[in-house]
């Protein structure tokens, strides 16, 4: 039986620091998302995009690093710019509509760029 003390080293891991550091953004993100645009499905895919695809693309690539507190920074950083990434893309594509089809472009344009970006740096 493990103890605490053989639990704590795994949880506080780099990955599960850039996911924690991930979810909690993307759901900021959505929050402002719905605020301004008012459509659920563009909020719901800035959550995917902030929250699922950009850490998924930064531990594929090895970029969060191997420290907890880079991997922080790191993922915040990736996040911020995904955010700014996905925000712009949506207006320029929708207008501030927010449709379905308008969210979805802007959706994979985004997740398509920060897998551009990351290869860049890798």
């Amino acid at each position: 039986m493990p103890s605490i003390r053989d639990v704590r080293p795994r949880l506080l891991t780099p990955e599960n620091a850039g996911i924690t550091v991930a979810i909690v953004l993307s759901v900021v993100g959505a929050y402002v998302i719905q605020l301004r645009v008012s459509t659920g499905v563009a909020a719901f895919f800035g959550l995917i995009v902030l929250g699922v695809s950009t850490p998924t693309t930064l531990t594929s690539h090895g970029l969060l690093g191997t420290r907890f507190a880079s991997a922080v920074v790191r993922t915040g950083t990736a996040c911020t710019a995904t955010f700014v990434i996905y925000v712009g893309l949506l207006i320029v594509v929708s207008g501030r509509d927010g449709s379905l089809l308008d969210a979805a472009v802007a959706f994979t344009l985004t997740a398509l760029a920060v897998e551009a970006a990351a290869r860049a740096l890798d």
